[in-house]
């Protein structure tokens, strides 16, 4: 694995990666809200004949914080996304999105013109309204705070959010979560968090938003990730009533892929070579 700092669109962008030549299937992985790539580290015990990619969103991770006027907006990180594509020369892509990375893969799928996206799985992605626990918290808490970045912040790092994390739901998913938090820029997540919740406003009882409508949309194979928390029954009845597949881990976790490993792996394998 290989990792660094790449200058694209005028911003530093923290990337891991594997490449491993002509012949390769590349696997590009997008994290959630507030996470970094590092929820995908072990991506790279996958076999060799698969090209890993796994981008720090802007103001998450190790990728740059932006101070002056920030974009943090689903527009820009997919202009991005796009440019780590285009600076790999990836084709025939499979797109793996985790919750937020879930819904930028489905707008990254949806407004592929050139074809490169070959597959998308869409692990527990934000498709329903009530799924979005953690941008309803910010988006409340911002509220309250009057939209004040510093007051925001030391509740994302030190307050009410980590409360939440690491006293009422600590697990070893969670605790890993919140090392990643801390280093995301409070703006990033803010502005995350408001358009999750302005992109599925309007929901009817059938699950149908911008967001949905889009997943359900797309012409490219896809499957659906979900744990068995009762907050996803909203996104399975969904995918069931429009005959969308999906495959549920046993795991009481929003972290599929750090709770059952070795069984998403073994699956995201098999799905790539099916």
């Amino acid at each position: 694995m290989k990792a660094e700092i790449m200058s694209l669109l005028g911003h530093n962008i923290f990337i891991r990666y594997r490449i491993n030549g002509s012949s390769r299937i590349p696997v590009l992985f997008i994290h959630g809200i507030g996470e970094s790539g590092r929820c995908f580290f072990d991506a790279f015990g996958m076999p060799k004949k698969y090209d890993i990619i796994v981008p720090d969103l802007l103001g998450f991770g190790k990728s740059e914080k932006v101070k002056d006027q920030p974009d943090y907006s689903f527009s820009f990180q997919i202009d991005i996304l796009r440019e780590v594509i285009d600076l790999f020369d990836l084709k025939d892509i499979v797109l793996v999105g985790h919750s937020y990375g879930g819904v930028l893969g489905t707008f990254l799928c949806r407004d592929d013109e050139k074809g490169r996206i070959k597959k998308f799985v869409n692990v527990e992605g934000c498709i329903t309204r009530d799924t979005l626990v953690l941008s309803t918290n910010a988006v409340t808490a911002l509220g309250q705070f009057n939209h004040g970045m510093s007051e925001f912040g030391n509740w994302l790092h030190e307050g009410g959010f980590k409360k939440i994390l690491l006293e009422d739901n600590e697990s070893a998913s969670t605790i890993k979560y919140f090392d990643s938090v801390i280093e995301c820029e409070p703006a990033a997540f803010a502005q995350t968090a408001k358009e999750l919740i302005r992109r599925t406003e309007g929901e009817d009882e059938s699950g149908n938003n911008e967001i949905s409508l889009a997943y359900e949309e797309l012409e490219l194979p896809r499957i659906f990730c979900a744990g068995t928390r009762p907050v996803m029954d909203s996104t399975k009845g969904f995918l069931s009533g429009n005959n969308l597949e999906w495959k549920e881990f046993n795991v009481v976790s929003h972290w599929l892929m750090l709770d059952r490993r070795e069984e998403f792996y073994s699956f995201l394998d098999g799905y790539i070579r099916a």
